[in-house]
């Protein structure tokens, strides 16, 4: 794939994401004057993108998207659900669009069509909401042009150009219109015309406004909004002058040194050939913005020559090149940067493919392995007494810290926040809302929590279960919230959080609560457990039946669920990652569903045990603490065996047992214990011996072991063995 081509796609599925956040959150505050225009400026990015690469079907229809923003920016048109979801829509468009780039290397070439449904569909809704905008008059064509033409020695001073047509009964409301235009900030120029035909003097009501009023601004099209208040609905507000200073953004950095070069040409003050330097500078200048897909601004720089041509006057042309560049970025260059200039332009981030993480993560677990082979090397050399022993061992510390650094470094190149999985539901959540008739909102707190990128990866589908189940199962019908008392509007929070080495994700509803009574019933139905035994499991047993494969308490299927696949595939999942997934629920109140689930899946911390003549490694963060006790204490209770902590009777399983090895028969009269807390349990687990602990690069295990159950992993040792890393969850069920 062209590197130009891969950059536009990484470059507009960021701003997809931003206009998507930002449209959803306008959705709930309208007024949010900020998020529109972060919801503008992206797609006005995503037009700059598309006519760079000559992407001419994506640049018609996000033109469509921003003119449309453009309107709700100046007032003219109402921030209503029709207009988001049309944003939204096309925003879905250019997401497979881009899809389709990615996959064939190449740009759609039969866009045309969905582009043109795009601008057919902003049109009829224009259409639509026009008329309910109060006070809105159709504007002359082209009047924003003719007000520039018209004060052209302005030059690219003039931002903003608004027309300003005041109620006919705006005296009575104690209104000046005169006085209202003349607050706006940075006020260049001002045009009064009739509204329409002056009538006869006999005839004319003075206390009626028949004025229109234009002017002219430095200030910028939301300073134009915010200063105008309430009168802003009978405003026509053309900022595309303001939009220069986006153009800026689009440029690439061998554009805007050619723009700069330009400005050094119009700097020279030599009277001989100035009008060639003049005109050769505009040209270029025009030449160089057209190439980069920004027409408006090389209209702008022809206009700004035309100008300084008649006027024989460099500074109009000046100031517009200036303005298109931002005057921030001028130093940048222009003017010759010192070292420590060059230091402060180094960009912070870099974008790296995944796969060169992946392979440095690789290689760090290779290291690790070679790190520990030297140590064992080192504990051998200590035992035979050899003379390098202790030099040995103090290069192996050495190694081993950096090793660890290392680790940690690696570790922190690959953890991303889990607001980039969180920001995928809000849009989904509109949708799903929409389709079951469950009005809902999504509030997400903690999205800057950070986490390794196969657990945020991991966590899409497991959450959109999750999501799917408390709208589908939790959320009530509206006649039933309301006689519960709830708002109409269900919440759900989506809440992340970090705890030591672990994260925790939860997701809560306000809906009716699991239905304790409907999963006993249905267990009895399909004879998945004896009815005495099922009537002895505590409430939170019988929850935890909802994660059994193919369970499920609808009574039909429908699109969302009902097939009995979701939470059992959301266990599986978290699972596979070594985490953990439970749920909590208040009857009428609502439902909690917790994960917790590693910060890294790269490194793990074991502790090696020996059991029937073999060596496991146990998670060290599932460890309380071991003991010994004597075997006498070990009391049997049924089929199982249970030793009493500090007045806790705490279930023992004998590890070789339970994976079905041949036991070590030893005379001593103790057990070695290892007591474990998992899920919120305490356990005990008799092993032969108690190894030393270290940290290891945890493999997932494939091919004949693949998808072994009371197996996490494997790793290396420092003598080259296999160690397998049990899942003490499934050891102890």
């Amino acid at each position: 794939m062209n590197e130009f081509i891969r950059q536009f796609l990484i470059e507009s599925r960021e701003q997809i994401e931003q206009a998507t956040a930002d449209l959803l959150a306008m959705e709930e505050t309208p007024d949010d004057k900020g998020r529109l225009d972060n919801a503008f400026r992206a797609f006005h990015t995503l037009k700059g993108g598309a006519g760079i690469v000559d992407f001419t079907a994506m640049a018609e229809a996000v033109h469509a998207a921003e003119d449309a923003l453009s309107d709700a920016r100046s007032g003219a048109r109402a921030i209503t659900p029709v207009l988001i979801g049309d944003c939204l829509r096309c925003l879905d468009q250019l997401a497979q669009w881009l899809d389709a780039t990615e996959r064939t290397g190449d740009l759609p070439k039969d866009a045309e069509a969905e582009a043109r449904a795009i601008v057919a569909r902003f049109a009829r809704s224009a259409g639509e909401t026009s008329a309910a905008l109060p006070g809105s008059r159709p504007a002359p064509e082209k009047w924003a042009e003719k007000l520039r033409e018209q004060y052209a020695t302005l030059g690219a001073k003039a931002r903003t150009a608004i027309r300003y047509t005041p109620d006919a009964d705006c005296f009575y409301q104690g209104l000046d219109p005169l006085a209202r235009i003349a607050a706006l900030p940075g006020l260049l120029a001002v045009n009064v015309e009739p509204a329409s035909s002056w009538l006869p003097l006999d005839t004319l009501d003075p206390f009626a406004c028949n004025l229109v009023l234009f002017a002219l601004t430095t200030s910028s099209r939301s300073e134009v909004i915010a200063s105008m208040g309430e009168a802003v609905n009978q405003c026509d507000i053309d900022g595309s002058l303001d939009e220069k200073r986006l153009d800026g953004e689009l440029l690439a950095p061998a554009a805007r040194e050619v723009l700069a070069e330009q400005l050094l040409l119009l700097g020279e003050t030599r009277a001989h050939g100035a009008p060639g330097r003049v005109a050769s500078a505009g040209i270029v200048a025009a030449n160089v913005l057209r190439n980069a897909g920004l027409p408006a601004a090389a209209n702008r720089i022809a206009g700004a020559l035309e100008t300084a041509l008649a006027g024989s006057e460099p500074r109009y042309l000046k100031e517009a090149i200036e303005t298109v560049l931002g005057k921030e970025s001028l130093p940048e260059v222009v003017a010759p940067a010192s070292p420590a200039t060059d230091q402060q332009m180094t960009r912070q981030t870099l974008r790296i493919d995944a796969a060169r993480i992946d392979a440095i993560v690789n290689l760090t677990g290779e290291l690790t392995v070679a790190k520990n082979s030297i140590g064992h090397v080192a504990k051998l050399a200590q035992e035979g007494g050899h003379p390098l022993a202790s030099v040995l061992k103090d290069r192996y510390a050495t190694l081993d810290r950096l090793v660890s650094e290392l680790q940690r470094s690696v570790v922190e190149m690959r953890v991303v926040p889990l607001r980039t999985v969180f920001e995928r539901f809000p849009r989904m959540l509109r949708e799903l809302s929409a389709d079951l008739g469950k009005p809902a909102r999504l509030v997400v707190e903690g999205g800057e929590t950070e986490a390794d990128k196969a657990v945020v990866e991991m966590l899409f589908e497991p959450l959109l279960h999750v999501i799917r189940n408390a709208l589908d199962h939790g959320v009530e019908s509206g006649s039933t919230r309301a006689a519960r008392h709830k708002p109409a509007i269900a919440t759900i929070h989506m809440r992340a959080g970090r705890e030591g080495e672990h994260v925790l994700v939860e997701v809560s509803d306000d809906g009716g609560g699991v239905d304790v009574a409907r999963i006993r019933q249905v267990a009895l139905e399909r004879n998945l457990v004896d009815a005495a035994i099922l009537a002895a499991m505590s409430e939170d047993e019988v929850i935890d039946m909802i994660f059994e494969p193919g369970f499920s308490t609808a009574k039909e299927v429908t699109g969302l669920s009902g097939r009995g696949v979701g939470m059992d595939a959301v266990r599986t999942a978290v699972r596979r990652l070594a985490g953990e997934v439970r749920v909590e629920s208040r009857a009428a109140e609502g439902t909690t569903v917790r994960f917790t689930l590693p910060y890294s899946v790269m490194m793990t911390r074991v502790m090696i045990v020996d059991a029937g003549e073999q060596t496991f490694g146990i998670p060290l963060d599932a460890v309380v603490e071991t003991l010994r006790i004597d075997v006498d204490s070990i009391a049997p209770i049924g089929g199982a065996h249970a030793i009493v902590l500090r007045n806790r009777t705490i279930p023992l399983v004998t590890l070789a047992g339970a994976l079905g090895l041949p036991r070590e028969e030893r005379t001593t009269a103790e057990a070695t214990i290892v007591v474990t807390k998992i899920n919120g349990h305490h356990g005990a687990l008799r092993v032969d011996r108690i190894g030393e602990r270290m940290e290891v690069m945890l493999k997932p295990l494939d091919g004949l072991l693949g998808g072994m159950r009371g197996l996490a992993g494997s790793t290396l040792l420092g003598d080259g063995s296999v160690l397998l890393i049990l899942d003490l969850a499934e050891v102890f069920q």
